[in-house]
């Protein structure tokens, strides 16, 4: 094997993949924020995610909070503030609610928006792909393979 480091996917987890994976270690939420703990995925969210996320679980399943703090101090270091031009850019391909989580993703680059809300996202595919937390594990999945015969 050589020591090269391929580069990791990078992809945006909406509050409604990291709730729905810190009340179930089952299904394909549970299993992005593990690749996402283990490094294997870059994953990414901003601070509205992140508080969106403590405030339903402190509300729907406050036992789930112990495991999303650590998910959160070690997978999620830190989260950046949005650009207002993202934000501008944003506006007219997301549902207003999501508008902030849209500009989040794309201004940190990443190529896909992993939630449960696929509704609530209309971007341009080019720009990023809204995808649900099951369809990201089947990418996840066809590049390993690809990796795997290259």
């Amino acid at each position: 094997m050589s020591g090269s480091k391929r580069p990791r996917l990078r992809v945006f987890l909406d509050s409604s993949v990291l709730i729905a994976g810190a009340m179930s270690s089952r299904g394909a939420s549970y299993a992005l924020l593990r690749l996402a703990e283990v490094d294997l995925i870059d994953a990414r969210i901003s601070p509205e995610v992140r508080e969106e996320t403590i405030r339903n679980l402190r509300a729907k399943a406050p036992a789930a909070l112990p495991f999303l703090n650590v998910l959160l101090s070690e997978a999620f270091p830190g989260v950046a503030e949005v650009p207002d031009e993202a934000i501008r850019a944003a506006a007219q391909s997301a549902h207003p609610k999501d508008v902030l989580i849209l500009a989040a993703a794309t201004a940190q680059a990443c190529r896909y928006l992993v939630t449960l809300n696929e509704r609530d996202f209309w971007p341009d595919s080019d720009l990023i792909q809204v995808i649900r937390p099951g369809e990201m594990i089947k990418v996840i999945r066809e590049q390993v393979d690809r990796a795997g015969q290259a």
